[in-house]
């Protein structure tokens, strides 16, 4: 379960956009910098992000403008999961982790917290199901 929610999670960064405003706080913050893996939500079922160690937690990191990477915290050690490239037009946000892009709209971004929605197969069975995935610093 960890690798489909670290998928999908990692594909809800591929492109996404603004659409809540608090204060002018969500438009004004950058995406750069490193958001800590916190939940995925599928279909209106919550999956809260459990493989965080005590030494340290899993995240992903927006850097250098247009880079980013996934990175897995494991036995205390930073290991990359996959590295790519991000571009950001006003609200919209486009990611190519190797593999595929994937649209993403942000539903908040602000200092602490980054979310976005986006429709994802999941599971595999050809039916896409709205995905928001939840960030922390």
């Amino acid at each position: 379960m960890k690798s489909k929610i670290i998928i999908v999670t990692i594909a809800s960064f591929i492109c996404f956009s603004c659409s809540k405003n608090d204060s002018d706080e969500s438009t004004a913050q950058s995406i750069l910098g490193k958001w800590n893996y916190k939940e995925t939500i599928i279909n209106n079922v919550t999956y809260t992000y459990e493989d965080h160690e005590p030494c340290g937690k899993d995240y992903i990191e927006f850097y250098n403008e247009n880079s980013l990477k996934s990175v897995d915290i494991f036995g205390c050690e930073p290991i990359t999961d996959w590295t790519g490239t991000f571009s950001k037009n006003g609200n919209t946000l486009i990611i190519y982790n190797g593999q595929e892009n994937i649209t993403t709209e942000i539903i908040e971004l602000t200092q602490n917290k980054l979310s976005f929605k986006f429709n994802y197969d999941n599971d595999g069975n050809g039916v896409l199901e709205q995905t928001i995935s939840v960030f922390d610093r």
